[in-house]
């Protein structure tokens, strides 16, 4: 089964994608996190990317692509991708090297957040430097902003200030929009309100892997 997750910036694609990883046994490939690794470990792909990031840019498709596809050649049987892919340049390429790889794409589940609540949540968004788990700072009001699994300290993201904020929803609209006609279009589409409790997401995202499960 390989699933992939659209919505913008702070829609909560991130949380989702770990409890689909846990209760389906997906390999969750995030975009995302693959960048910061390389950019934490100073790669060539990695020192590439980070001026475009810190930017609030799309990194570039070919810096993007030699990612990916050694996740997805890697053996896994199922995959989650998770911010990937963000153009129809990239929608293609997936097509693609799923063609090649005797593979298909069996459902796009967009998270739907409303523009305010997107800004909202993105400005209050810390994260754990050592787990990746993301928290929003409204709920440490009267406690010290540290990770409640590991005791690290808490930070904001850099791509997470005002400024940059509004240039990634703009590149959101402007580029990754597109997707949701492309997926309607190939019937594989389902669209999913982000903006109740998690775990109601959750639940409503289940049902549909359920289905595509039984499928299968």
């Amino acid at each position: 089964m390989i699933i992939v997750l659209l919505g913008p910036p702070g829609a909560g694609k991130g949380t989702q994608a770990k409890k689909i990883e846990g209760e389906f046994g997906l390999t969750h490939v995030a975009t995302g996190d693959l960048l910061r690794e390389a950019v934490r470990r100073e790669t060539s792909l990695g020192k590439q990317a980070q001026d475009f990031m810190l930017r609030g840019r799309l990194v570039p498709d070919r810096i993007i692509l030699d990612l990916i596809r050694n996740k997805i050649r890697g053996g896994a049987s199922g995959f989650l991708l998770d911010g990937f892919p963000r153009n129809i340049i990239q929608a293609e390429e997936l097509d693609e090297l799923l063609e090649a790889e005797n593979k298909k794409l069996d459902l796009v589940i967009n998270l739907e957040v409303n523009h305010n609540e997107v800004i909202d949540r993105l400005n209050g968004r810390v994260i754990c430097p050592e787990c990746g788990k993301t928290y929003n700072v409204d709920h440490f009001v009267d406690e010290p902003l540290v990770c409640k699994d590991c005791g690290s300290r808490l930070s904001q993201r850099s791509d997470d200030n005002p400024d940059v904020i509004e240039e990634r929803l703009k590149v959101y609209s402007r580029h990754t929009l597109p997707l949701i006609d492309y997926y309607k279009e190939k019937g594989i589409l389902v669209s999913v309100s982000g903006e109740k409790n998690p775990q109601e997401v959750f639940h409503r995202i289940v049902d549909l892997l359920q289905r595509v499960e039984d499928v299968h």
